[in-house]
């Protein structure tokens, strides 16, 4: 077989992978047997699948980044239609003026509902104020940590030891 072609499949079985894992594909066979159809030295095998994992990692920061800057974008654009509007509704009002109409819009000064103002809240009648219910107690895991490191047994916990892969 041309070297070419193969590198060619061999490269889009791990994109076939890469995309079943991103997509969070459950079928367990289904990447088992796409793994077993790739040929190739073992150690090679997971070096191409490190591979992919870097490059998923290195494109979820650049999503993470855009996502961000979108963000970010959304926020100002945001702000500046309602410094916008504010604007409008000064100059309408220095001109003494309820409604503009022009060939693309019609603007009106309109009054919103009556809100509350809290003045003092320390002087409002109790019939008045809300009690909301303390949070639960919630396990203090670095006191928990510290006390099952230093050998003291603690009722309904207990350490774990896990495993990572590191890439380098």
């Amino acid at each position: 077989m041309n070297p070419v072609f193969e590198a060619f499949e061999l490269a889009a079985q791990y994109r076939r992978l890469a995309e079943m894992l991103a997509e969070r594909h459950d079928d367990e066979q289904l990447i088992a047997d796409t793994l077993e159809s790739m040929s190739g030295p073992f150690d090679e095998r997971l070096e191409n699948l490190a591979k992919m994992v870097r490059n998923m990692e290195t494109a979820a920061n650049g999503v993470e980044k855009t996502i961000e800057s979108l963000e970010a974008r959304h926020a100002a654009l945001r702000r500046g239609a309602e410094r916008g509007r504010k604007l409008i509704l000064e100059l309408m009002q220095t001109a003494r003026r309820d409604r503009v109409t022009t060939a693309l819009f019609s603007l009106t000064v309109k009054k919103n509902p009556p809100v509350v103002v809290v003045d003092r809240e320390t002087d409002l009648p109790s019939v008045y104020l809300t009690q909301h219910e303390a949070p639960p107690p919630m396990p203090n895991k670095k006191a928990i940590a510290a006390a099952l490191k230093a050998g003291i047994e603690v009722p309904g916990a207990r350490t774990e030891q896990g495993v990572r892969l590191d890439i380098q």
